[in-house]
Protein backbone atom coordinates (compact mmCIF):
# COMPACT_ATOMS: atom_id res chain seq x y z
CA UNK A 1 0.00 0.00 0.00
CA UNK A 2 1.48 3.13 -0.87
CA UNK A 3 0.60 6.66 0.87
CA UNK A 4 0.02 10.17 -0.50
CA UNK A 5 1.40 12.57 1.57
CA UNK A 6 -2.14 13.53 3.21
CA UNK A 7 -1.94 10.22 4.62
CA UNK A 8 1.88 10.61 6.05
CA UNK A 9 0.52 13.78 7.26
CA UNK A 10 -2.37 12.48 9.23
CA UNK A 11 -0.18 9.85 10.73
CA UNK A 12 2.45 12.94 12.04
CA UNK A 13 -0.25 14.93 13.84
CA UNK A 14 -1.23 11.46 15.31
CA UNK A 15 1.91 10.54 16.75
CA UNK A 16 2.56 14.29 18.12
CA UNK A 17 -0.79 14.14 19.89
CA UNK A 18 -0.17 10.85 21.59
CA UNK A 19 3.27 12.28 23.05
CA UNK A 20 1.69 15.40 23.81
CA UNK A 21 -0.96 13.66 25.71
CA UNK A 22 1.71 11.26 27.59
CA UNK A 23 3.39 14.30 28.67
CA UNK A 24 0.57 15.88 29.90
CA UNK A 25 -0.41 12.79 32.33
CA UNK A 26 3.39 13.11 33.46
CA UNK A 27 2.85 16.87 34.06
CA UNK A 28 -0.39 15.82 35.96
CA UNK A 29 0.86 12.79 38.01
CA UNK A 30 4.02 15.13 38.96
CA UNK A 31 1.49 17.76 40.51
CA UNK A 32 0.25 15.25 42.78
CA UNK A 33 3.75 14.07 44.01
CA UNK A 34 4.72 14.67 47.25
CA UNK A 35 6.31 18.33 47.31
CA UNK A 36 10.51 17.54 48.69
CA UNK A 37 11.90 20.04 50.31
CA UNK A 38 15.44 20.44 52.49
CA UNK A 39 14.57 20.34 55.85
CA UNK A 40 16.62 23.22 57.21
CA UNK A 41 13.80 25.69 55.14
CA UNK A 42 11.27 24.63 57.59
CA UNK A 43 10.39 26.52 60.68
CA UNK A 44 9.66 25.35 64.03
CA UNK A 45 6.09 23.82 64.47
CA UNK A 46 5.80 22.76 60.91
CA UNK A 47 5.46 19.24 60.05
CA UNK A 48 6.97 16.73 57.84
CA UNK A 49 6.89 13.34 56.91
CA UNK A 50 10.31 10.75 57.00
CA UNK A 51 11.03 7.30 57.32
CA UNK A 52 6.68 6.58 57.88
CA UNK A 53 6.12 9.39 60.48
CA UNK A 54 5.34 12.94 60.77
CA UNK A 55 7.51 15.26 62.55
CA UNK A 56 7.03 18.26 64.08
CA UNK A 57 9.77 20.59 64.10
CA UNK A 58 10.87 22.20 67.29
CA UNK A 59 14.06 23.96 66.84
CA UNK A 60 16.63 24.81 63.97
CA UNK A 61 20.34 24.39 65.18
CA UNK A 62 21.51 26.22 62.40
CA UNK A 63 25.06 26.31 64.06
CA UNK A 64 25.09 22.11 64.05
CA UNK A 65 23.17 22.01 60.98
CA UNK A 66 20.73 19.88 62.58
CA UNK A 67 16.98 20.15 63.00
CA UNK A 68 15.35 18.98 66.25
CA UNK A 69 12.09 17.19 65.84
CA UNK A 70 9.40 15.36 67.86
CA UNK A 71 7.28 12.82 66.69
CA UNK A 72 3.76 14.56 65.56
CA UNK A 73 1.78 11.48 66.99
CA UNK A 74 2.09 8.66 69.04
CA UNK A 75 4.11 5.30 68.48
CA UNK A 76 1.13 2.23 68.02
CA UNK A 77 1.58 0.77 70.99
CA UNK A 78 2.52 2.41 74.69
CA UNK A 79 5.03 1.03 76.33
CA UNK A 80 6.76 0.84 79.97
CA UNK A 81 9.31 2.97 80.78
CA UNK A 82 11.24 0.27 82.72
CA UNK A 83 9.90 -2.61 85.22
CA UNK A 84 11.71 -1.13 87.92
CA UNK A 85 13.50 2.03 87.41
CA UNK A 86 13.55 5.46 86.09
CA UNK A 87 17.12 5.62 85.38
CA UNK A 88 17.20 6.23 81.68
CA UNK A 89 20.71 4.86 80.56
CA UNK A 90 19.46 0.54 81.69
CA UNK A 91 15.50 1.66 81.04
CA UNK A 92 13.40 -0.89 78.60
CA UNK A 93 12.56 2.07 76.76
CA UNK A 94 15.93 3.56 75.60
CA UNK A 95 16.61 0.16 73.93
CA UNK A 96 13.38 -0.03 72.20
CA UNK A 97 13.98 3.51 71.45
CA UNK A 98 17.42 2.30 69.61
CA UNK A 99 15.75 -0.30 67.34
CA UNK A 100 13.26 3.07 66.27
CA UNK A 101 16.29 5.05 65.57
CA UNK A 102 17.73 1.86 62.87
CA UNK A 103 14.32 1.60 61.32
CA UNK A 104 14.21 5.48 60.64
CA UNK A 105 17.72 5.10 59.41
CA UNK A 106 17.30 2.27 57.45
CA UNK A 107 14.24 4.03 55.72
CA UNK A 108 16.23 7.55 54.90
CA UNK A 109 20.37 6.87 54.60
CA UNK A 110 22.86 5.76 57.44
CA UNK A 111 23.48 9.06 59.20
CA UNK A 112 20.46 11.09 59.23
CA UNK A 113 20.14 11.35 62.66
CA UNK A 114 22.93 12.76 64.64
CA UNK A 115 23.58 11.99 68.47
CA UNK A 116 21.74 14.52 70.98
CA UNK A 117 23.04 14.94 74.29
CA UNK A 118 20.55 14.27 76.36
CA UNK A 119 20.17 16.39 80.47
CA UNK A 120 18.88 13.45 83.06
CA UNK A 121 18.79 15.74 85.68
CA UNK A 122 16.29 14.97 87.98
CA UNK A 123 12.66 17.15 89.05
CA UNK A 124 14.39 18.24 92.18
CA UNK A 125 17.88 18.82 90.87
CA UNK A 126 19.46 15.69 92.08
CA UNK A 127 21.38 14.00 89.03
CA UNK A 128 22.18 17.35 88.15
CA UNK A 129 25.72 15.80 86.37
CA UNK A 130 24.27 12.92 84.49
CA UNK A 131 23.68 13.00 80.61
CA UNK A 132 22.79 10.55 78.15
CA UNK A 133 24.12 10.45 73.95
CA UNK A 134 20.73 8.89 71.86
CA UNK A 135 20.01 9.10 68.59
CA UNK A 136 16.44 8.77 69.77
CA UNK A 137 15.27 9.94 72.85
CA UNK A 138 12.00 11.80 75.00
CA UNK A 139 11.61 15.24 75.85
CA UNK A 140 13.12 16.68 79.02
CA UNK A 141 10.86 18.02 81.10
CA UNK A 142 12.77 21.53 80.97
CA UNK A 143 12.40 21.19 76.52
CA UNK A 144 8.19 20.33 77.50
CA UNK A 145 8.06 23.42 79.05
CA UNK A 146 10.47 25.00 75.95
CA UNK A 147 8.29 24.16 73.26
CA UNK A 148 5.08 23.81 74.81
CA UNK A 149 2.68 25.59 71.76
CA UNK A 150 3.54 23.01 69.43
CA UNK A 151 3.11 20.03 71.32
CA UNK A 152 -0.68 19.38 71.59
CA UNK A 153 -2.25 16.00 72.54
CA UNK A 154 -2.66 13.78 69.39
CA UNK A 155 -6.04 13.31 68.43
CA UNK A 156 -5.22 9.81 66.39
CA UNK A 157 -5.08 7.67 70.04
CA UNK A 158 -8.03 9.03 72.02
CA UNK A 159 -7.11 7.09 74.88
CA UNK A 160 -5.51 9.83 76.95
CA UNK A 161 -3.08 7.78 78.80
CA UNK A 162 0.15 9.71 79.56
CA UNK A 163 2.99 10.32 77.43
CA UNK A 164 6.57 9.77 79.10
CA UNK A 165 9.42 12.75 79.82
CA UNK A 166 12.47 11.80 79.96
CA UNK A 167 12.72 13.35 83.84
CA UNK A 168 12.76 11.40 86.46
CA UNK A 169 11.12 12.68 89.99
CA UNK A 170 14.03 11.81 92.25
CA UNK A 171 17.01 10.15 93.09
CA UNK A 172 15.90 8.87 95.53
CA UNK A 173 12.60 7.82 94.45
CA UNK A 174 13.64 4.97 91.76
CA UNK A 175 10.26 4.42 90.40
CA UNK A 176 8.36 7.65 89.14
CA UNK A 177 8.59 9.86 85.99
CA UNK A 178 7.36 13.00 84.56
CA UNK A 179 4.70 12.69 82.04
CA UNK A 180 2.17 14.64 80.56
CA UNK A 181 -1.42 14.02 80.56
CA UNK A 182 -4.24 14.78 77.22
CA UNK A 183 -4.48 18.24 79.15
CA UNK A 184 -1.08 19.13 79.11
CA UNK A 185 -0.74 18.80 82.68
CA UNK A 186 2.99 17.34 83.97
CA UNK A 187 2.31 14.69 86.24
CA UNK A 188 4.34 12.28 88.50
CA UNK A 189 3.94 8.69 87.49
CA UNK A 190 4.71 5.19 87.99
CA UNK A 191 7.70 4.30 85.24
CA UNK A 192 6.27 0.93 85.08
CA UNK A 193 2.99 2.31 83.73
CA UNK A 194 2.26 2.56 80.41
CA UNK A 195 2.88 5.46 78.23
CA UNK A 196 2.48 6.60 74.88
CA UNK A 197 5.60 7.20 73.72
CA UNK A 198 6.24 10.66 71.55
CA UNK A 199 10.41 10.29 70.30
CA UNK A 200 12.47 12.96 69.58
CA UNK A 201 15.14 12.52 67.24
CA UNK A 202 18.17 14.93 65.81
CA UNK A 203 18.20 14.89 62.12
CA UNK A 204 20.57 16.72 59.41
CA UNK A 205 18.82 19.62 58.05
CA UNK A 206 20.23 18.99 54.51
CA UNK A 207 18.58 16.26 53.95
CA UNK A 208 15.04 16.21 51.92
CA UNK A 209 11.61 15.42 53.52
CA UNK A 210 8.14 15.41 52.62
CA UNK A 211 6.45 18.90 54.07
CA UNK A 212 3.32 18.07 55.40
CA UNK A 213 0.45 20.91 55.03
CA UNK A 214 -1.29 22.19 57.97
Amino acid sequence: MTLDKEDIYDIAKAVVKVIKDKGMMKNKSNNHAPEKVVLQTLNAGDVFKAAGYEWIVLNQLKYAQTCFCIMKDFLGDTKLFDTYCNRWHPSRLRRHLQYIGCEIEDNCHHDVLQYMERDLMALDGTMANEISNDKVSLLTLDEYRLYREYLEYPTKFPDNIEWALLTAVSEKNRQDICAVDACGVVKQCYCAESFNIRPVCTFRSDVLVEKVDS
